[in-house]
């Protein structure tokens, strides 16, 4: 359970109900952290938050912690909080929006969250470019390029 800080009650959270009758939490928790914490901190970020009344969690591959992220899931799941109460993001990178590779890099990131289903798959950056480890936001590939084929 949640070791210290106050809980709130997750049902006072205000919802968005979407076009699809989904409702989906206004607060959540985003889960980068890897400029300057390790996975296994934003994995025990997780279930603190989960143990404070977060049901929203705010994730992408590129994060790095996917499967860390998906290890406190499972465990905020198995102390009793039902998979169909919280709202899981995730996201496609900027270097897999090739045709074969959007499903793919999805399939990849529920088998890290250990999750059956996203409530929301989200295009990352609009356009593609690689962005290797520890570069600078303004890094830019020579191959980049907005979907409407202007250099960047």
């Amino acid at each position: 359970m949640h070791d210290g800080g106050a809980s709130i009650d997750s049902q006072a959270i205000p919802q968005r109900k979407l076009y699809t009758g989904a409702t989906m939490p206004a607060i959540g928790l985003g889960t980068f952290g890897s400029d300057h914490v390790t996975p296994a901190q934003v994995a025990g970020a997780v279930r603190g938050a989960a143990a404070a009344g977060y049901r929203h969690f705010d994730c992408a591959s590129v994060y790095g912690n996917e499967p860390e992220v998906g290890g406190a899931l499972q465990s905020v799941i198995s102390d009793g909080i039902k998979r169909r109460e919280l709202w899981i993001t995730s996201k496609l990178w900027n270097d897999k929006h090739g045709e074969d590779d959007v499903i793919a890099s999805c399939r990849k990131s529920l088998a890290d969250l250990r999750l059956e289903y996203l409530d929301l798959y989200l295009v990352h950056w609009p356009f593609p470019n690689f962005h290797p480890p520890g570069c600078d936001v303004t890094s830019r590939s020579a191959d980049s390029k907005p979907q409407d084929g202007r250099p960047c």
